[in-house]
């Protein structure tokens, strides 16, 4: 069986992966990618974690069906949002949309 420390080192790779792609990327599509990974990196962590309880219980996967809702709607709303911003900038880079007399301010 594989032990619990692997499944959280891979969790918080995601997890760190997500962040990073966040932190750094400046197109929109890229960010709502990289929210979805850290979604998942937690889901894992969760399902780890409730597998390897003493007392076994189904309450780390109800958390991860409550997740995978929460982030359907979110990524639903997130893409009309972009749809909404593509439509009025006519890019979904971040970078070019700005002005630059707001951007260095």
């Amino acid at each position: 069986m594989i032990p619990l420390s692997w499944y959280l080192v891979v969790a918080f790779v995601l997890v760190g992966m997500g962040a990073y792609g966040m932190a750094v990327k400046r197109n929109l599509i890229r960010i709502l990618v990289s929210a979805e990974i850290m979604g998942n990196g937690v889901s894992l962590a969760l399902i780890a974690v409730a597998l390897y309880s003493p007392t076994y219980s189904f309450t780390g996967q109800a958390l991860v069906i409550l997740i995978i809702a929460i982030a359907a709607a979110h990524t639903a709303i997130a893409m009309v949002l972009l749809l909404l911003y593509h439509r009025r900038y006519r890019t979904v880079d971040l970078g070019k949309a700005i002005p630059k007399e707001v951007a260095t301010s």
